[in-house]
């Protein structure tokens, strides 16, 4: 399973996802997880939508995301079995699909952070790592 949040920082993880589902004959499952954790709007075409109609446009373009992404990985030869959507906590909603798929293996990017932030907080990829 992938987890992608469609930045430039997945696309390896992607290319390597197909990678490994096409050497072993793996299925390949896309997730993609809506943060509903408050802070600052992670798209600028979210900027200035307030509540509903906020997370509203947050799932049209999560879907338009995923869609996207099965596009990109059939481009690369592989095959998307299913692709999940999900609101959440994104390193608890990738951990608990995975479990409730009973998927072997999770690829995921990673983006270099400041050391503060390293020092201070786990990332996304460590997160999902240490819980899986």
């Amino acid at each position: 399973m992938v987890a992608t949040d469609g930045s430039r920082e997945a696309e390896p993880a992607v290319e390597a996802a197909v990678d490994l589902a096409n050497g072993t004959g793996s299925e390949l499952q896309i997730v993609y997880v809506v943060s509903t954790v408050s802070g600052p709007p992670k798209s600028s075409s979210t900027v200035g939508v307030r509540g509903g109609a906020h997370m509203e446009q947050r799932r049209l373009i999560g879907f338009r995301l995923l869609e996207n992404q099965t596009r990109r990985i059939e481009e690369l030869g592989g095959s998307v079995a299913a692709s999940h959507y999900r609101e959440g906590r994104p390193e608890k909603e990738v951990v608990r699909l995975a479990s409730e798929l009973d998927v072997g293996l999770i690829v995921t990017g990673g983006r270099r952070r400041p050391w503060f932030e390293r020092i201070f907080g786990a990332g996304f990829s460590t997160t999902v790592i240490r819980k899986a």
